[in-house]
């Protein structure tokens, strides 16, 4: 039985394959996919939509947003 225990361990160890490249080719690759992704993604900054706001004062001294998406037209006598 030990026999055969050395015999699979020394076949493991020459099953061992290198890499095709050197480690530090696969992080150089990794890194540049990397900053792709993050030219990719700053190229879209400050594209958010933006929705033109009106404030105004009522009467009762309640401020008064128009033009929001929550609140997309005002309503004289409500209360929000």
């Amino acid at each position: 039985m030990s026999d055969r225990l050395l015999t699979l361990v020394a076949q493991g160890e020459e099953a061992t394959r290198e890499l095709p490249m050197s480690p530090i080719v696969y992080f150089l690759i990794a890194f540049g996919l990397f900053l792709v992704a993050l030219g990719v993604t700053w190229s879209f900054r400050n594209t958010a939509h933006k929705v033109p706001l009106s404030t105004h004062v009522d009467q009762h001294g309640r401020i008064q947003i128009e033009g929001h998406p929550s609140h997309p037209h005002h309503v004289e006598g409500t209360q929000h």
